[in-house]
């Protein structure tokens, strides 16, 4: 019977001893660029859609860009997608617009309309 158990303890233990050998060399076989790399495309998928509201600077439609000057003064050029791509023919360098961007990619443009302010009449 002693013999039994001690057989058993014997494989336990080296059945564990096995198994944490393997544990330690799992982590370390990851190169650190492989890590990087997939933690990097993960933070540019999760970038929400944002508007800019700006001038037309220019548009190329083979191309399918639209270049936008914002409030701050820079330009940003854009690659336009979806319905965006029918909106580039509507527009002119010198409009305001308002496009919505997700990474590099203009996925709506719509004309911003001037506002029309009345002149008051003037009371008699």
């Amino acid at each position: 019977m002693k013999k039994i158990v001690l057989a058993l303890a014997m494989a336990v233990a080296t059945a564990a001893a096995a198994s944490a050998q393997t544990a330690a060399k799992a982590p370390a076989a990851k190169p650190a660029d492989q890590t990087k790399s997939t933690k990097a495309p993960a933070a540019t998928h999760t970038e929400k859609a944002a508007p800019i509201k700006g001038e037309v600077v220019s548009t190329d439609a083979t191309a399918k860009t639209i270049t936008v000057k914002d409030a701050s003064g820079s330009n940003v050029t854009l690659t336009a997608t979806g319905a965006a791509v029918a909106e580039l023919s509507k527009v002119k360098a010198g409009d305001m617009v308002t496009v919505t961007k997700s990474e590099n990619n203009a996925t709506k443009i719509a004309k911003v309309k001037p506002a029309t302010t009345k002149p008051a009449k003037e009371k008699k």
